[in-house]
C-alpha cells in the first residue's frame, strides 16, 4: 500500500522518529516488567520470575533499551530548553517545568497502589508477602528520581555541550570508569554515583543527535562505532567479568550501559531515514500518537495494574503456577492481557482525574526554591524505592514529601507573571514529549 502523507502541524524542532523510539520503547519496558513479577513460594512472596533465566539475559543485549529513553530524552529536553531560552525564560522555569510534569503523575499511582496493598493487609494477606509484593511493584519508578535529575541538569549539561561537547562526553565516560573500578575492584561503595554519569552520558548522546552530530557520519562509520560499542560489552563480560544479562548491568548502571547506550545511538541513527518514512504513514504515526499521548499513564500504571490483577487472583482462589514452569507460560497471555486492559482504562481515567489538577500559577519560583522541592521530590520517590507502596511508615512519610513538593512547585513563588507563551508550555501544550 502506498505511503499515505498525515496532516500534521510538526514543530520546526520536532523529529517525529524521536516520537516513534520512544513509543516503540514502552510497550517493551512495560512487558518486561510484567514478565518479571513471578509470585509462588511457601509461604507467598513475590520475586523476578526471569532471574538466571539464560534465554532473556542474552536477549538483553538487543532487548535493554532503557538507553534508548535517556538518549530520546536528552534530544527533547534540550530542543525544550533552548525554546525556552529563546522565550527570555530562566533555568528555574524550565526545571520546574520538568519537575512538575514528571513527579505530578507519581502522587495519584502511589496513593492508588497503597490502596490496592491496604485493601490485601486488611483481607489478612500475609504482610510478608505484601511487603516484597509492594517492593517488586515499586521498582520501575527508578526512572523518575533519575530523569529528574538528568533533566534538571539539562542548562548546565547544554552549556557544556556547546562549548566543549568531545571533553564532556571523556569525563563523562572517565567518571562512569572510575567509579566501576573502586566499586568493583576496590568494592569501594561508590556504585550509585554511576547513576549520574552513565545516564548523563546517555543524554549527552541526545544532545549530538539534536545537533546532526550522528547524521553527519557516513552509515559505515555508525556501523563501525556500534560494533565497537558491542565489542567493548563483549570484552567487560569476557575479560573483566561483567555480567553478560543486561539488566544485571542495570541497578546501578555499569560501564556496559554506557557502551550500550553508544551502540544504540549510532543504531537508531543508522535506522532515522526508514523511521521518517515509516512516519508519514498514518497507521504508524497514529500508533505513536497514542501511545505518546498516554506514555506516563502507560509507564507508571501498569504496576497499578498488577496489584489489581493480583488481588483478583488471591480473592478468586486462583492458584500461582510454578515460575517459568510449562503451565506458568501458558498462563501469561492471559497475564499480559488482564494487565492490558486495566492499563487501557487507566488511560481513559486517569488523564481526566489529572486534569482537577489546579493549573500551575503564573508567577515564577526561584531557583533554590526550585532545587529544594525538586529533591524532596526526588527523595520522596526514593522512599517508594526503599521500602516499596506499603501504606504505612516510611512509605507515607515519602508519598508526603512527594505531594508537598508538586503542590509547592505548583503555587511557585514571588516574582513577575510568566508571559502567554511560557504558560502554554508549562502546561504541556508545546512540550516535544510527555517526558
Amino acid at each position: 500500500m502506498a505511503s499515505v502523507k498525515a496532516p500534521m502541524a510538526v514543530p520546526q524542532d520536532r523529529d517525529l522518529s524521536i516520537d516513534f523510539a520512544r513509543a516503540f520503547c514502552l510497550p517493551i519496558v512495560v512487558l518486561l516488567h510484567a514478565m518479571q513479577m513471578g509470585i509462588g513460594g511457601d509461604p507467598l512472596r513475590a520475586f523476578n520470575a526471569l532471574q538466571g533465566f539464560q534465554p532473556l539475559a542474552w536477549a538483553t543485549w538487543p532487548l535493554m533499551i532503557m538507553p534508548v529513553f535517556f538518549i530520546c530524552g536528552g534530544f527533547a529536553s534540550i530542543t525544550q530548553w533552548r525554546r525556552l531560552r529563546r522565550r527570555g525564560e530562566t533555568v528555574a522555569h524550565y526545571v520546574r517545568v520538568r519537575a512538575v510534569r514528571l513527579a505530578k503523575p507519581v502522587v495519584l499511582l502511589t496513593a492508588c497502589v497503597a490502596l490496592v496493598l491496604a485493601g490485601m493487609t486488611m483481607a489478612g494477606m500475609d504482610a510478608s508477602f505484601v511487603q516484597s509484593f509492594a517492593i517488586r511493584l515499586a521498582q520501575p519508578l527508578w526512572f523518575i528520581p533519575v530523569y529528574l535529575i538528568c533533566t534538571a541538569l539539562v542548562p548546565l549539561m547544554s552549556r557544556l555541550h556547546s562549548r566543549a561537547p568531545y571533553p564532556t562526553y571523556l569525563v563523562l565516560a572517565a567518571g562512569a570508569v572510575l567509579v566501576d573500578v573502586l566499586a568493583r575492584g576496590a568494592h569501594v561503595p561508590v556504585g550509585a554515583l554511576n547513576w549520574l554519569f552513565v545516564w548523563l552520558f546517555a543524554q549527552q548522546l541526545g544532545f549530538g543527535l539534536r545537533d546532526g552530530w550522528f547524521e553527519r557520519r557516513s552509515r559505515w562509520t555508525l556501523a563501525a562505532i556500534a560494533a565497537a560499542s558491542y565489542g567493548f560489552i563483549a570484552v567487560l563480560v569476557v575479560v573483566f567479568g561483567y555480567s553478560h544479562d543486561m539488566l544485571d548491568n542495570l541497578n546501578p548502571p555499569t560501564l556496559a550501559i554506557l557502551g550500550l547506550s553508544l551502540g544504540q545511538a549510532c543504531l537508531f541513527a543508522l535506522l532515522q531515514p526508514a523511521i521518517r518514512r515509516a512516519m508519514t504513514r498514518r497507521a504508524v504515526l497514529g500508533a505513536v500518537v497514542v501511545l505518546g499521548v498516554y506514555g506516563m499513564v502507560i509507564y507508571l500504571w501498569h504496576t497499578f495494574a498488577m496489584a489489581v490483577v493480583v488481588s483478583l487472583q488471591l480473592v478468586l482462589g486462583l492458584r500461582y503456577p510454578p515460575v517459568l514452569s510449562p503451565a506458568w507460560w501458558a498462563t501469561r497471555p492471559l497475564w499480559i492481557l488482564a494487565i492490558a486492559a486495566i492499563v487501557a482504562l487507566c488511560c481513559l481515567v486517569v488523564p481526566r482525574v489529572e486534569r482537577l489538577w489546579p493549573a500551575p500559577s503564573v508567577r515564577r519560583t526561584p531557583l533554590g526554591a526550585v532545587i529544594v522541592w525538586l529533591a524532596f521530590a526526588v527523595a520522596g520517590v526514593a522512599v517508594f524505592l526503599l521500602f516499596g507502596y506499603v501504606p504505612f511508615g516510611y512509605t507515607a512519610a515519602g508519598w508526603a514529601m512527594v505531594t508537598v513538593a508538586v503542590i509547592a512547585l505548583l503555587i511557585g513563588g514571588p516574582g513577575v507573571a510568566i508571559r502567554n507563551g511560557a504558560r502554554r508550555e508549562s502546561e504541556g501544550v508545546a512540550a516535544p514529549a510527555n517526558l
